[in-house]
This record gives C-alpha cells, structure tokens and sequence, in this order.
C-alpha cells in the first residue's frame, strides 16, 4: 500500500488541531496547508468536504535526505491528507519509499527511515 490511514471519531478542525500540535512537538513543522474546500469555492464557487492537503517537514531529515542526492528534494516534504467523512476525520499519509522503490530505489532507505519514524508518530497520535 502507498499510503498509512487513520480514522478518528470527530470535527475536522478538532482533530487537526490536536494532530498539527502533535506533530510539532515530535520536531516537525508543517510547511503548506493548502484548504481545497476554500480554493474551489473561492476559485470555482464549488462546495466540497472540508479537505485539507498538508506538507510536512522534519528539518534535520530534510537535510539529511537532500543532503545526500539533490534529486531526493522530490521526496521532501511528506504530503498527507485530512479530510472530513461523515462523523469521521480521516488521515492519510503518503509514503514516498513506495515511489522511489520504484523509481529511485537509490534514495529508498534514507527515505524509509524518515517515513518510519514519521508513521510512528502519527501512530501514536491520539485526539
């Protein structure tokens, strides 16, 4: 599978709050929030889920992984969605060692590392 998925019982907006702390606490910083419900509405006059797509970023992986091929930047930061379903938040989290097993094998294990540790952290992620 290409992605981790978390589900959590509850708001969008409750939940990131909560997730985005989270993960600054553990040493990351979150580098876009990009709201895709506000762009289409306000691109498109378009109405769609409170969906929220998030770049994240460690900055000592960041140097390790860009450091060591200037082609890994591809790979940095991670991307994750967290979107609104029904009652549930949903929280998906791109794991980029899958891409560049296929493609970049190279980068893989310095990737993996990173992801790794990332995936623990949203593991232990409780709201």
């Amino acid at each position: 599978m290409f992605h981790v998925e978390k589900e959590y019982q509850g708001k969008l907006d409750e939940i990131s709050d909560k997730l985005l702390m989270h993960l600054r606490t553990e040493g990351y910083v979150v580098v876009a929030d990009i709201d895709v419900k506000s762009i289409l509405k306000r691109a498109l006059n378009f109405g769609f889920k409170d969906y929220h797509i998030y770049e994240i970023c460690k900055p000592e992986a960041a140097r390790e992984i860009i450091g060591d091929d200037d082609l890994n930047g591809l790979f940095v930061p991670c991307k994750m969605i967290v979107y609104q379903d029904g009652p549930v938040t949903k929280l998906r989290l791109l794991k980029s060692s899958v891409i560049v097993n296929r493609f970049y094998s190279k980068a893989e294990s310095l990737i993996r590392k990173y992801e790794d540790e990332l995936v623990k952290v949203i593991e232990s992620f409780q709201p």
